[in-house]
């Protein structure tokens, strides 16, 4: 199991078009077809259709100041400027985990987040050789309109992989499990080349995944 953070953004629309539809070709930066798509969910949500999930996380973001005043806190402070959170979760190549499990680890993962209450949109790709697939999550609290606090996110995927890989019963990222025994000792953690950002490209290229 890879989890990768692909960051924070200020669009729910741009990363939904992107999750929903396939690749754009360089002479077609708007594609309409979804042939990669294999199944797209949505989490605490009043709606099951994927194309409004972005609509509707960006109108709770925006109320953000009154869902605070209805829960009883204070409307103020500045606003988010990053409400997405977009992160993926891959399985190697001779996996092949259905709907069912693959849904079951997106809620662990959110759940790992502290994001189990929050809306998000799942969309399961199948344009690669390994399952994969993406989470587009809102960092705003749907009932406190308070945004998550996603510090150590990368730490607490981490953690949660390794956790899942063992009750998969295989350990398929060594260096995960060493990573986070020198954590757990204070000791710094040694990153390979291939989570630089420079030679992630490469690296991807040739059939990598990220272990983080």
């Amino acid at each position: 199991m890879i989890p990768k953070i692909n960051g924070l953004g200020r669009s729910f629309a741009g990363v939904a078009a992107y999750c929903l539809h396939d690749a754009p070709e360089p002479d077609d930066r708007r594609p309409r077809t979804s042939e990669r798509v294999g199944w797209a969910d949505t989490r605490n949500l009043a709606t099951f259709r994927p194309e409004r999930a972005a609509r509707l996380m960006a109108a709770t973001a925006k109320a953000a100041p009154d869902l605070k005043r209805l829960a009883g806190g204070s409307p103020g402070g500045r606003k988010l400027a990053k409400p997405v959170l977009h992160y993926s979760l891959s399985w190697a190549r001779d996996e092949t985990p259905g709907k069912g499990e693959m849904s079951r680890a997106v809620d662990e993962s959110l759940e790992a987040l502290g994001l189990e209450g929050h809306e998000a949109l799942i969309v399961a790709h199948e344009d690669t050789r390994h399952p994969h697939v993406h989470v587009i999550a809102n960092r705003v609290d749907p009932e406190t309109g308070k945004a998550a606090k996603l510090g150590n996110s990368k730490l607490r995927l981490s953690r949660w992989a390794e956790g899942y890989e063992r009750e998969q019963g295989r350990i398929r990222v060594e260096r995960r499990v060493k990573n986070n025994e020198r954590r757990r000792a204070g000791e710094e953690v040694l990153r390979p080349i291939w989570d630089r950002p420079r030679h992630w490209a490469r690296f991807r290229r040739e059939g990598g995944l990220l272990a983080v």
